[in-house]
C-alpha cells in the first residue's frame, strides 16, 4: 500500500480556518435563539500517512438545540440554500443509512480545506425530546508545522 503524504500546514491557520467555518456555517441558519454547544476543534491522527503521526486533521463538532423543530427544520432548509451561494458543494444531501434516516448534508468548502456534515436529529418521540441540528466540520488532513 502507497503511503500519502500530507502538505505542511500551519496548525494554527487551519484551526482558526475549521472555527470560521463553523462560524460561517451558524451564520447561514439565520438561527438567533436556542442554544449552541461551545467545544473546540479537537486535532485527531490520519491513517496512513507519512510521517507516521504527524498528520492530522481538526474535527469540530457542535449544535444547535433548545428550538421547536419547525425551527431547526428552517435553519437545516436555509443551510441547504446558503451553502451553495457561499461556494460550498454539496455533494450527498438525503437520509442517512440509520433506522431513523436522519436527513443529512454533506458539503465541501471552496478552498477544499473542510467538509461539513449537518444532520436534522427528529428526537420529538423519544424519551428526551430534544432536537438537534448536529454539525461536524471537518478539516483535510495536513503535517503539523
Amino acid at each position: 500500500m502507497d503511503k500519502k503524504t500530507a502538505e505542511v500546514r500551519d496548525t494554527v491557520r487551519m484551526r482558526e480556518g475549521v472555527q470560521r467555518a463553523s462560524s460561517s456555517i451558524l451564520d447561514m441558519t439565520g438561527v438567533k435563539k436556542g442554544k449552541i454547544t461551545k467545544p473546540g476543534p479537537l486535532p485527531l491522527d490520519c491513517d496512513g500517512y507519512e510521517p507516521e503521526g504527524q498528520v492530522i486533521h481538526l474535527r469540530h463538532s457542535w449544535s444547535i438545540y433548545d428550538l421547536p423543530f419547525e425551527e431547526l427544520e428552517k435553519a437545516y432548509a436555509a443551510l441547504r440554500r446558503a451553502l451553495p451561494e457561499k461556494g460550498w458543494k454539496i455533494v450527498s444531501d438525503g437520509p442517512d443509512t440509520s433506522r431513523a434516516k436522519t436527513p443529512t448534508i454533506v458539503a465541501d468548502s471552496p478552498d477544499g480545506d473542510f467538509s461539513a456534515d449537518l444532520r436534522l436529529m427528529d428526537n420529538r418521540d423519544d424519551k428526551d425530546p430534544t432536537s438537534v441540528l448536529a454539525i461536524t466540520v471537518v478539516s483535510r488532513c495536513f503535517q503539523e508545522s
